[in-house]
């Protein structure tokens, strides 16, 4: 009977498993599966917590152990390395100019039959160019050896002695020295010199302790060269400018007051401004201009004022009547 029972149970059971596998499809997970994830996820979980719990978090700086432990990994594990690499040559491409291509035998472009005869032309005038070039400068030296004949063997002949007398050393350099001063002596370059015989000059400013030393061979050049600063020399120009605008003021205003009758300054002034009103007020711009660049470039404690028109000529009126007087 207990054999009869324990048939039928499993004869169940089987039909069970059968009818489960009927409608289940194919793309549903494998229970067996499912157990075997669970139980590996539950064996790995403590393993986790035990290394999360001892493990130090990072805090910007490297332990010892770790450098080392790291020293000893890069020292063992050496990254794979091709042999030879380092010693290897990469061939470089050869480039050559658009206007020789073809020319050459890595040039891998194919050239027609029409591109070769030009280049063939193009190299026979080449040839002829260099030719008549050469012909030109053979006869040109010729023609110069023709009419100076000694001018190369004299050039040849000072190369060769300068190579003799050029010296190698500094000992040389002191015998070429006496030797040139012996035969400037025995020449008489020095018997008329200017300061033989004489003191040497002192200069008190040599010895002013409130000169500096730069100071004062910068200003023994600009007096022994006749060199001076820019703006010393625009100061000669505007001056020389301003003296003869009012030179020509001063003309064009006796002009006028000689013009006849008893000089008057409305008269005066109405025929200067008539004549000569326009001239002089351009003039007088011109001037202004250099004024304005002399003052940007000199010190503040020597500029010029300005050219007023009107100033000037009442200054020039009033000499000119002074005078007459």
């Amino acid at each position: 009977m207990a054999l009869y029972r324990s048939t039928i149970t499993r004869t169940c059971t089987c039909r069970l498993g059968i009818r489960s596998l009927a409608t289940r499809s194919i793309f549903d997970p494998d229970p067996e599966e499912d157990r075997l994830n669970k139980l590996t996820r539950q064996q790995r979980k403590p393993r986790q917590q035990q290394q999360s719990q001892h493990e130090k978090p990072w805090d910007g700086d490297e332990s010892v152990a770790d450098s080392v432990l790291r020293m000893i990994m890069d020292k063992y594990n050496k990254p794979l390395r091709v042999e030879g690499a380092a010693r290897r040559h990469l061939p470089q491409p050869q480039v050559h100019p658009s206007q020789v291509q073809g020319l050459y035998d890595d040039d891998k472009q194919e050239t027609s039959s029409g591109e070769k005869a030009v280049l063939r032309d193009k190299l026979a005038r080449s040839k002829k160019q260099k030719r008549i070039m050469s012909a030109r400068d053979a006869a040109f030296d010729y023609s110069m050896e023709r009419k100076y004949p000694s001018t190369k063997q004299e050039k040849e002949k000072r190369e060769e002695e300068h190579e003799q007398e050029r010296p190698r050393s500094i000992a040389e350099i002191a015998s070429l020295a006496e030797e040139r001063i012996r035969e400037a002596k025995a020449k008489g370059h020095f018997d008329n010199l200017a300061g033989r015989g004489k003191p040497i000059p002192v200069d008190i400013h040599e010895s002013n302790p409130f000169v500096d030393r730069t100071e004062y061979f910068l200003n023994r050049i600009v007096q022994r060269q006749g060199a001076a600063p820019p703006w010393i020399m625009m100061q000669q120009e505007v001056d020389t400018e301003i003296t003869q605008l009012r030179t020509s003021l001063q003309r064009s205003l006796e002009i006028c007051m000689m013009d006849g009758g008893i000089p008057s300054t409305t008269r005066v002034f109405r025929d200067w401004q008539q004549q000569h009103g326009d001239y002089f007020e351009k003039l007088s711009e011109k001037v202004n201009q250099q004024v304005r660049s002399y003052n940007v470039m000199c010190p503040a404690s020597v500029r010029k004022n300005r050219i007023n028109l009107e100033e000037e000529l009442q200054d020039v009126y009033r000499r000119s009547t002074a005078q007459n007087k």
